[in-house]
């Protein structure tokens, strides 16, 4: 089907820092949309990037897993896979 996406893995983007705490607390209400369509499940953070707050996401269909740092000034935060 046109339009119809596969895996939500396909349309999720890499995000090295956020503009703003509004932007940061947006991108969570959208990650929270997505867990409740139960594209991504939540999962035990198993390494933290530098002993910041994150959580971790698995893809339902992939399994990928995505990571979610929150930004603490200076730093950031971050939106990306864990390798």
């Amino acid at each position: 089907m046109v339009g119809e996406v596969n895996c939500i893995c396909s349309v999720l983007e890499k995000i090295e820092g956020f503009c703003s705490m509004g932007e940061f607390e947006r991108f969570q209400r959208y990650i929270n949309g997505i867990l409740e369509d139960g594209n991504l499940i939540e999962v035990p953070v198993k390494s933290k990037y530098a002993g910041f707050v994150e959580q971790w996401y698995k893809c339902s269909d992939c399994e990928q897993t995505w990571r979610l740092v929150h930004p603490d000034f200076p730093f950031k935060g971050i939106w990306d896979t864990v390798k």
